[in-house]
């Protein structure tokens, strides 16, 4: 599925921060090399730091970056601060404005919030302040943002590519597969269509909205998959020492013995603790 993502394309990520974020993919996308990627990503933190660790991203389109409370994306910040990684800043409302602007194919989609920010001028080129005519109030009108290829991580699919998010959708991921040219799910298990056909209501999204889905049991790691393993704080607490070591050598070794070197998914969770790292994320139901 990662070989869907051209050099060049515009990508949306889906999850929030630490959860629900398709990192098996992203992984997959560093270690193909891909190069000069926009990504769109409304609230993210690990997926987006390790596509600019890897050399894939010429800009970001994003609300914000960050670890939560480890602070903000540290490969990340320091790309944007040397002008390495372009970056386009709006509100989480305003980005799902665009997105809907892309998926209904209008000019803009309309929106109060903004107003009275700097972010008119920050990009007037995607958000205008205009006054409408009939009731002389105003609004920010955000122009459609075109994307290329989105990838979420869900619960289950069948094998005819319905997708299901347990209990239920929880972050902004719709607005992005909506959106988007190509839609990709990493899901943690395929299961037989008799599950979706016994509760159709609980499909998240409907095969024909879905161009390619790939199997990846633990696929969010480190990042949670509520309610069936929470984010691994171990994980971004070494990522994060390691990124900010004043000694390079730190990062570098932290990136190429638990993310860019091992072969396979499997492989990658082993050198992350195995079995036993999953166990101790693993949610418990009682």
């Amino acid at each position: 599925a990662a070989a869907l993502v051209p050099d060049g394309a515009t990508i949306a990520i889906g999850g929030l921060s630490m959860n629900s974020t398709p990192m098996a993919f992203v992984r997959e996308l560093v270690r193909r090399e891909v190069r000069d990627l926009t990504v769109v990503a409304i609230v993210q933190g690990l997926a987006v730091d390790w596509l600019v660790a890897g050399g894939c991203v010429n800009k970001v389109v994003s609300g914000l970056v960050s670890f939560e409370g480890l602070g903000l994306a540290p490969q990340f910040r320091a790309a944007v601060q040397s002008g390495d990684v372009a970056i386009e800043e709006y509100s989480e409302h305003t980005l799902v404005c665009a997105l809907q602007a892309e998926t209904y194919r209008l000019p803009f989609m309309p929106t109060r919030a903004g107003i009275g920010t700097d972010m008119p001028a920050l990009h007037p080129e995607t958000t205008r302040l205009e006054t409408d005519p009939a009731s002389g109030r105003s609004y920010l009108a955000c122009t459609p943002l075109h994307v290329d290829v989105a990838v979420v991580h869900a619960h289950a699919a069948d094998s005819r590519g319905n997708v299901r998010v347990d209990p239920k959708l929880l972050w902004l991921d719709n607005e992005i597969i909506n959106a988007a040219s190509t839609r990709i799910a990493t899901v943690e298990r395929v299961v037989d269509h008799d599950e979706f056909t016994a509760a159709p209501h609980r499909t998240t999204y409907p095969h024909f909205m879905i161009d390619a889905v790939a199997e990846v049991p633990w696929g969010a790691y480190p990042s949670s998959m509520f309610p069936t393993y929470t984010h691994d704080k171990d994980f971004f607490e070494a990522y994060s020492r390691a990124a900010m070591s004043r000694d390079a050598d730190d990062f570098s070794s932290f990136w190429s013995e638990r993310v860019v070197e091992p072969e396979g998914h499997s492989a990658y969770l082993d050198a992350n603790g195995g079995a036993s790292t999953l166990l101790r994320i693993k949610r418990r139901t009682t």
